[in-house]
């Protein structure tokens, strides 16, 4: 008897929590969900630099070489590139912006990159045609201004990153707060050129993109769309500007990897943080947040941005060793890992295939299979759990929390 009280209230209580939030169930329901498990490497910010950045991308190529997925293919790096950096010297003489460019500058760089695509090592992203925004960075050069001064300092490469924060974006100017948006033809002009410099250097279009510092909008993801861009790689929000105090504004807030935005793109989501050299992510905490996505049936999307393995010897090393533990890991403790780029998890959530083409290689690899049944339906329940505080909540208080939580084990079986 006391069964069937128990069971009758709880259906009570599904068929009050259906009424209440049927939009969000059913929008949960409907998105994608992974029986097996991809796993991406996320890497800002490669490309020109100094020389040694060739042999530090070696030396993390050949450790991802010593690991193996489900159908024996090794990690893959998506590079997200920068593709130039500006010209001192030719500024300082007219106060034009100039470039100069990863393949025709950089080559040592440039040869690494190519040879970590053909060990199907390595896949390139867009990331930006530079990790600043031209025209600002030409003013400040004409201005003399101070926050310039460690990039005029140096005569062969220097890095964007001892740049104040606000002038690391490329679709803003952040030469004065609060940032603003370039317009519709200088957008047109950068997202062209880069696209054709991205293909020109790397034999095959980007697909896919992420934006540096995470700040773009609707302008910007239409000139993507224009030419050709299918997915977008974000943190999990998209950032549109960069108010007076410097704070990031979001719009949107919050986003899940395959929404769609209002041009057909996909949406792409990091959710596992690696970034050692910063002091805040550790090998342990990486392995967690892998853990919850694969309870959600999610790619475990890894960000690792460049500077962890360009800095001192020491944090190269040191780094690369944290990886290596993450991938064996990962490789251990989940079923049906997949190791593959964003650009071939893109064009899997837009276009399902019994094969994954890496088009930079030409590579064949199986398709992903997608969860169904028990797994699916366990992998909902563990969203709704790390998403929505208040239904964790209502189902601690009304018993509910009990068979979901056996669903949700059973699932991952």
């Amino acid at each position: 008897m006391a069964i069937l009280f128990i069971l009758g209230f709880w259906s009570v209580c599904i068929a009050c929590l259906w009424v209440w939030k049927k939009d969000l169930f059913v929008a949960t329901w409907n998105e994608a969900y992974f029986a097996d498990t991809p796993v991406l490497i996320e890497s800002d910010d490669w490309g020109p630099g100094g020389e040694f950045h060739a042999d530090r991308l070696n030396q993390l190529l050949n450790m991802l070489d010593q690991h193996k997925d489900a159908v024996g293919r090794n990690p893959v790096l998506t590079a997200d590139m920068v593709l130039a950096v500006p010209d001192i010297e030719k500024i300082a003489v007219d106060g034009e912006y100039h470039r100069k460019m990863l393949d025709a500058d950089f080559p040592a760089i440039y040869q690494a990159l190519k040879d970590g695509i053909a060990r199907d090592l390595l896949t390139p992203q867009l990331h930006g045609l530079e990790h600043l925004n031209g025209a600002g960075f030409a003013r400040l050069c004409q201005q003399n201004d101070p926050r310039l001064t460690a990039a005029k300092s140096t005569s062969d490469w220097w890095d964007w990153e001892s740049l104040d924060s606000p002038l690391q974006g490329h679709y803003v100017d952040g030469s004065a707060l609060p940032t603003s948006s370039v317009d519709s033809t200088e957008a047109q002009n950068i997202i062209e050129l880069a696209t054709a410099s991205f293909q020109r250097m790397f034999g095959a279009p980007s697909v896919t993109t992420v934006a540096p510092c995470y700040l773009w909008n609707d302008l910007i993801e239409q000139r993507w769309r224009d030419r050709n861009i299918i997915a977008i790689q974000t943190a999990g929000y998209r950032c549109t500007g960069r108010d007076q105090s410097g704070g990031y504004q979001q719009d949107p807030p919050i986003i899940r990897v395959g929404n769609k935005n209002r041009f057909g793109q996909f949406y792409l989501v990091r959710n596992v943080m690696y970034e050692p050299v910063d002091g805040k992510n550790t090998v342990a905490s990486a392995v967690a947040e892998a853990e919850i996505a694969y309870q959600q049936a999610a790619p475990i999307s890894i960000s690792t941005h460049r500077y962890n393995f360009t800095r001192s010897e020491t944090e190269c090393n040191d780094a690369i060793a944290g990886l290596d533990q993450l991938m064996s890991a990962i490789a251990g403790m989940f079923p049906r890992v997949r190791f593959l780029s964003s650009a071939e998890l893109g064009e899997s959530l837009v276009d399902p295939s019994p094969e994954i083409t890496n088009r930079f290689n030409g590579k064949l690899w199986p398709g992903l299979k997608m969860a169904s049944g028990h797994r699916k339906l366990g992998a909902f329940l563990y969203r709704l759990y790390y998403r929505h505080r208040k239904l964790a909540l209502i189902g601690y208080v009304t018993g509910l929390s009990l068979p979901a939580w056996v669903i949700c084990k059973t699932g991952l079986k």
